[in-house]
């Protein structure tokens, strides 16, 4: 516990505080070769099209990335103190966050470096690649840095669920569960929503124009509309969408017990592979049963599938014929 209560606020608010001195030296050592206003927007040609002073846009991009950490520090904080426990890569994500206002400031003043003015900054291809590559970094770290705390939960025993599994017998069960409505509101709502503002705006579209909000639908509809599961006697492997990625390989070993349970839609954060702070995982694709699968470290994952209680029975087979060999 003593550990945690160092590294978390160092992975929380110890990393964008780092981050804001090394572009605070940056901007002292380069006082001298910035003009009295920087860019900081650039249109859709890649040139700069507007800017701010450098002393107010320093201020107020550290207050922002200062107090998105402090605000991730609390939460953090609370939640390890209420149970919740602690998630890196979701302490990673919030200092990738946070850090974002700083890095515009980098982004800005190394874009208008050496540049008599800001309409001579340069173009919109660098500042974005240090934009992202300062809020990568910062979550990197953070992520690095953070404790994994599980959370609290109290002991889950073996599931009643079961399948009639006989010991020695080896078996397969696949399953998943397709959203048909939710694949063609994925294909269908970017590119009516494109006609809706066209004829609002009063402005003709050409059917070029929908091609991108029709990719992206496509893509979408694809990569979140499907969850199929496998289970075998070594692992349950969750895949998400009609090409199975991104997937997960739960072995047997590490799951105590399987069980299901009602699932809202906007539960854990919508649709899709869904992680909260605690670290649990969902692989959504509708609302419904799902599929529990409680890890030895206290988290859990979920599956939206079809007959979760024959998966569950089966699992819990499992787990007990795991336990059986290792008594």
């Amino acid at each position: 516990m003593r550990s945690t209560a160092v590294r978390l606020p160092l992975a929380a608010l110890g990393v964008p505080v780092l981050f804001t001195t090394a572009v605070l030296v940056l901007r002292e050592a380069w006082s001298d070769r910035l003009p009295e206003e920087v860019a900081t927007h650039w249109g859709p040609s890649g040139a700069p099209d507007d800017a701010t002073s450098l002393g107010a846009l320093t201020t107020w991009t550290v207050v922002a990335t200062l107090v998105l950490a402090v605000a991730f520090t609390v939460t953090a904080l609370v939640l390890v103190r209420i149970g919740r426990g602690s998630y890196p890569p979701l302490l990673g994500l919030a200092s990738g966050l946070a850090v974002i206002p700083v890095a515009g400031l980098a982004t800005s003043m190394l874009a208008t470096l050496d540049a008599p003015s800001w309409h001579d900054a340069s173009g919109a291809g660098l500042s974005v690649l240090v934009l992202l590559g300062t809020s990568v970094a910062a979550g990197v770290l953070s992520w690095l840095v953070a404790p994994d705390v599980p959370p609290r939960r109290a002991s889950v025993p073996v599931g009643s669920e079961s399948v009639g599994l006989t010991r020695g017998e080896r078996v397969t069960w696949m399953g998943g569960t397709t959203n048909v409505g939710l694949a063609v509101l994925c294909v269908v709502a970017p590119p009516a929503v494109l006609a809706v503002v066209g004829t609002l705006a009063g402005s003709p579209t050409s059917w070029s124009t929908y091609l991108v909000p029709l990719g992206l639908g496509v893509l979408a509809a694809v990569g979140i509309s499907r969850v199929h599961v496998t289970i075998d006697n070594t692992a349950v492997t969750i895949r998400m969408g009609f090409t199975g990625y991104p997937r997960r390989t739960v072995p047997i070993s590490d799951i105590t017990s399987a069980g299901t349970d009602s699932l809202s839609l906007l539960q854990g954060g919508g649709l899709g592979v869904r992680t909260n702070a605690s670290g649990d995982v969902a692989f959504k694709c509708r609302s419904g049963e799902a599929l529990v699968l409680t890890l030895s470290s206290g988290r859990r994952v979920l599956a939206t599938v079809d007959g979760p209680d024959q998966a569950a029975g089966l699992v819990n087979d499992l787990v007990r014929q795991a336990h059986d060999r290792q008594g």
